[in-house]
């Protein structure tokens, strides 16, 4: 009985070590991403533990890289953009100021949603929660979208809702820019249900379920028809907020429903 109570615990402090380095393991899964794994012993433990510490350090190393390529792409690009813009001040063809003055707008979003894509994928990340209330979401996604005249607001309510408005409203305004620019007559139109946000537009049924357009595009169908990047960024933001998003086709119409409750 001794002997087997000495095993007991000698098992026992074997196995602390290993539970100390899933705690470790854990800790840098959710999101503290400068956590080092440190193990003195060169036994078996030891060496996965290094193994481990090496593989956050090379994921730190690519994450910083990455980080670091972004944001100076999007500086550069920002900058012709930027001098683009004020060049077409001197054109005097309005028609030719209006087509460039749009390009470098669609340039300056393409870029936004970049930045968004970045912020929303880093493993730390939260949202910002607020109270407000649909009406100002709504607002404010109106006040993004460049074509505010080809979209129509109907049946919107003051009901609070406890959210991120910044994200919410750039979820709604992807979801309207998309309406506008792949509906088959170029009008979106937004509503609001006792459950739910709705945004509609005529046009063709979607070919595939709503799971296979929410996906990053890496199919050139989903890149022609506009439906890859800009639903991705939705459906991840819906996600951070703890939101759902639907979709169903009526007599002709795409609709595209995001979930309160």
């Amino acid at each position: 009985i001794g002997i087997f109570i000495l095993l007991y615990y000698a098992i026992l402090k074997k196995l602390k070590p290993l539970k100390k380095l899933h705690r470790d393991i854990e800790e840098f899964a959710n999101g503290n991403l400068k956590k080092r794994i440190r193990y003195k012993n060169d036994d078996e433990i030891g060496k996965i533990a290094k193994s481990f510490d090496n593989a956050i350090l090379y994921i730190n190393d690519l994450s910083d890289s990455k980080n670091l390529f972004m944001r100076n792409i999007m500086h550069e690009l920002k900058t012709p953009i930027t001098k683009g813009k004020i060049l077409t001040e001197s054109i005097d063809d309005e028609n030719t100021k209006k087509m460039l003055v749009k390009s470098f707008d669609r340039m300056n979003e393409l870029i936004a949603e970049i930045a968004t894509i970045e912020k929303l994928t880093a493993q730390n990340f939260q949202p910002y929660l607020e109270m407000t209330t649909i009406d100002n979401v709504i607002t404010i996604a109106q006040n993004l979208l460049l074509s505010e005249k080809n979209c129509k607001i109907e049946n919107i309510d003051n009901r609070p809702i406890y959210t991120d408005i910044k994200l919410l409203s750039i979820a709604i305004k992807n979801l309207l820019d998309n309406g506008i620019k792949y509906g088959s007559d170029k009008i979106v139109k937004l509503k609001t249900t006792p459950e739910a946000i709705e945004i509609i537009s005529k046009g063709e049924q979607l070919k595939h379920p709503l799971k296979y357009y929410t996906e990053p595009f890496s199919q050139g169908e989903k890149r022609n028809s506009g439906f890859g990047l800009g639903l991705y960024i939705v459906k991840n933001i819906l996600e951070k907020i703890n939101l759902k998003l639907k979709y169903k086709y009526e007599d002709g119409y795409n609709i595209f429903i995001i979930k309160l409750v």
